[in-house]
C-alpha cells in the first residue's frame, strides 16, 4: 500500500511539474536553473519597455527607507517579486520583501541573516512547495510565499558569499535545493545538498530542510550551482594563479560523487555559475568562465564542456568574472566581465561559437571607444561604460534584446549598476568609435542591475530602488503570465494567482463570473473574428 501511495504522489508530482499547472517564472538567479538568462517567451520585454517604470519600491509600509542589495537578482512568481533588502535601525536589518508584481505594494517582509561580505546572493522560488529559499549569512530558509512565514531553516558550516540556490522540480518526489559555502583561503567549502520534498519512508525518507549529501569543494566563493535534468554542475576556485579551478558535475539523487571532474587549462578559476544549455536535437554542453586577479581584458577564458563528459571543446580568452555567460541566437554568446583598474575594465564581450572552436566578436570598451585625448589608451569617458564582473546582464529572446546594466565607475562594484542598456543583438559594431545605427535600441539611468524578465515586465535594482517596466497586466490574467486564457481559470480553481478579479477585495463567485466572461468573449472572438 505505501508503494501505491507513492507511485500515485510521483503522478501527482508529474502533474504540477508540467507547463500547464505552475507558471513559469524568473525563478533564480540567471533566470532558472540552468542560468541561461534567457525568456524566450514571446511576451519577453522589447526595448520600448525601458520608456518609464510601472513601479519603483523604495520604502516600507513605515516609510522607512530600503535598501536593496545592489548586484542580488529579484525573481519573479507568478503574483509577486522577490528580493533582499535592508533597513537602518540601530543597525542594518536585512529581510526578504514580497512585492505585488502588479502594484508595487510590499505583501510581506521575512527577516533574514546578514549577508556575509557583501555577499549579493539572489533568492531562488520553490513553486511546488510554495516557497522561497533563501542563502544568507551561515543559514539557507525556506518562506512561504503567501505570508512570508518561516517554513524550515538549515544551518551551514559556514557562510554563502555570492552563490545563489538551485531548485530541482523534475525528481518527482525528492527534489532538492543545492548551495555553497564559502571558503576564499583554505580548503573548507562544501556543496550541500537539502531535501525540499516532504518525507516518504519508502520514497524520500528525508524531512523537508534535511541535508541528504555533501562533497567538499576546497577553495569557493560565488559558485553557483547549475541544474539540468537532473545533474548538478558547479566551479570551485582552485587556487589563483598557483592551480586551477574545476567544474564538477554530479548526480543528484546518486550523491556525493562526481560523474567528471574539469580542471581548467589555465591556473585561474571559477567564481559564478556555469550555464547548461541544450539547442533542440542536439547535445547539451556547459558554459563557464573563470575570474584572474592580474592581466588585462583577455586575462581569463571562457570554456566549453561536453555536459555528458565533461570533455573541453574550446577555450577563449576573456575578461575576468563573476559572472555567467548568456548563449544568444546565431551561436554567439555574450559575457559580462571586468572591473575598472587593476589592468582591467568593466565590458560586455561578445563570441561567436564555431562548435569546436570559439571567435571573439565585439569588446564593448574598444568597440565604443573614442580616443579623445589621443594617448592609445583606453580611459573612462572614452567609452560606453557596460557590464562588469558582479553584473548579469538577461536576454529577451523573442525581440533580440539584451538588456545589460553598467556598474559603477566611482564606489564599490557591488553597488546597484548605473544605467541599463537594450541592445538589438541582431546588430554589431564594427571598429572602435562605429557603432551600427541601432545596436544600442536604448537606455535609461538610475537602474540596471541583473535583470529579470517575465511576462513582458522587467523588473531591476537601481540606486532609486527596485523597479517593475512593462504595461499593467490584466485584472482577468489572474497567473499573470500576460495572457487571459484557461490557464488563468485553473490558476483560479487551484487557489493560486491574482484571484480577485473584480477588484472588490473579496474573492467569491463574482470573480470567477467575470474571468469566464472574459474568457467566453475571447472565443467568441475566435470564431468570429470580432468581438461581441
Amino acid at each position: 500500500m505505501k508503494l501505491t501511495r507513492s507511485i500515485s504522489r510521483a503522478l501527482l508530482a508529474v502533474a504540477c511539474h508540467s507547463p500547464t499547472a505552475l507558471a513559469q517564472s524568473w525563478t533564480h538567479f540567471a533566470g532558472g536553473p540552468s542560468r541561461t538568462s534567457s525568456n524566450a517567451s514571446a511576451l519577453a520585454p522589447g526595448a520600448g519597455v525601458l520608456s518609464s517604470p510601472l513601479w519603483t519600491v523604495s520604502h516600507d509600509p513605515q516609510g522607512r527607507a530600503i535598501t536593496f542589495v545592489g548586484q542580488s537578482t529579484p525573481v519573479v512568481s507568478p503574483t509577486h517579486v522577490l528580493a533582499i533588502s535592508s533597513i537602518q535601525l540601530a543597525s542594518k536589518q536585512f529581510s526578504l520583501y514580497a512585492i505585488d508584481r502588479r502594484t508595487g505594494v510590499i505583501s510581506w517582509a521575512a527577516p533574514i541573516a546578514s549577508p556575509a561580505f557583501d555577499s549579493w546572493s539572489s533568492p531562488a522560488l520553490d513553486l511546488e512547495h510554495n516557497a522561497a529559499i533563501v542563502s544568507s549569512g551561515t543559514t539557507l530558509a525556506s518562506f512561504d510565499l503567501s505570508s512570508g512565514a518561516l517554513k524550515w531553516s538549515r544551518a551551514l558550516a559556514a557562510p554563502v558569499v555570492n552563490a545563489s540556490p538551485v531548485v530541482t522540480s523534475d525528481l518527482l518526489m525528492r527534489d532538492r535545493v543545492l548551495i555553497t559555502e564559502y571558503d576564499g583561503f583554505a580548503d573548507g567549502a562544501r556543496l550541500v545538498c537539502v531535501n525540499i520534498d516532504p518525507f516518504d519512508a519508502a520514497f524520500n525518507p528525508h524531512q523537508p530542510g534535511e541535508i541528504v549529501w555533501t562533497f567538499p569543494l576546497g577553495q569557493s566563493s560565488g559558485d553557483t550551482v547549475a541544474y539540468h535534468q537532473g545533474r548538478a554542475y558547479v566551479g570551485t576556485m582552485g587556487d589563483p594563479g598557483y592551480a586551477p579551478g574545476s567544474i564538477l558535475c554530479f548526480d543528484v539523487l546518486a550523491g556525493p560523487t562526481p560523474l567528471w571532474s574539469f580542471d581548467n587549462v589555465i591556473d585561474e578559476g571559477f567564481f559564478a555559475a556555469p550555464v547548461v544549455h541544450q539547442p533542440i536535437g542536439r547535445a547539451a554542453y556547459v558554459l563557464a568562465a573563470s575570474y584572474a586577479f592580474s592581466g588585462g581584458r583577455e586575462s581569463a577564458n571562457l570554456v566549453k564542456l561536453d555536459a555528458h563528459t565533461g570533455e573541453m571543446v574550446w577555450s577563449a580568452a576573456c575578461n575576468r568574472t563573476g559572472a555567467t555567460p548568456i548563449v544568444l541566437p546565431g551561436g554567439r554568446v555574450a559575457l559580462s566581465g571586468g572591473l575598472r583598474g587593476y589592468g582591467t575594465l568593466p565590458t560586455l564581450q561578445l563570441f561567436a561559437d564555431h562548435t569546436t572552436w570559439a571567435e571573439p566578436l565585439w569588446d564593448s570598451a574598444f568597440n565604443t571607444w573614442t580616443d579623445t585625448n589621443a594617448n592609445g589608451q583606453i580611459d573612462l569617458g572614452e567609452f560606453v561604460v557596460m557590464g562588469g564582473w558582479t553584473h548579469q546582464p538577461a536576454l529577451a529572446a523573442g525581440h533580440n534584446i539584451l538588456f545589460v546594466g553598467a556598474t559603477p565607475t566611482s564606489g564599490s562594484s557591488y553597488s546597484p549598476c548605473t544605467d541599463l542598456y537594450a541592445l538589438d543583438i541582431t546588430k554589431l559594431p564594427t571598429t572602435p568609435g562605429n557603432a551600427q545605427p541601432g545596436f544600442i535600441a536604448t537606455q535609461r539611468s538610475g537602474v540596471g542591475s541583473a535583470p529579470a524578465l517575465d511576462s513582458g515586465t522587467l523588473y531591476s535594482i537601481g540606486v532609486s530602488g527596485l523597479q517593475a517596466f512593462g504595461p499593467p497586466p490584466p485584472r482577468t490574467d489572474v497567473n499573470a503570465d500576460g495572457l487571459t486564457d484557461i490557464e488563468d481559470l485553473y490558476s483560479w480553481e487551484q487557489g493560486r494567482g491574482e484571484r480577485d478579479v473584480n477588484r472588490d477585495s473579496f474573492i467569491n463567485a463574482l470573480d470567477r463570473t467575470e474571468l469566464l466572461r472574459a474568457l467566453r468573449a475571447d472565443e467568441r472572438e475566435d470564431m468570429s473574428g470580432h468581438r461581441p
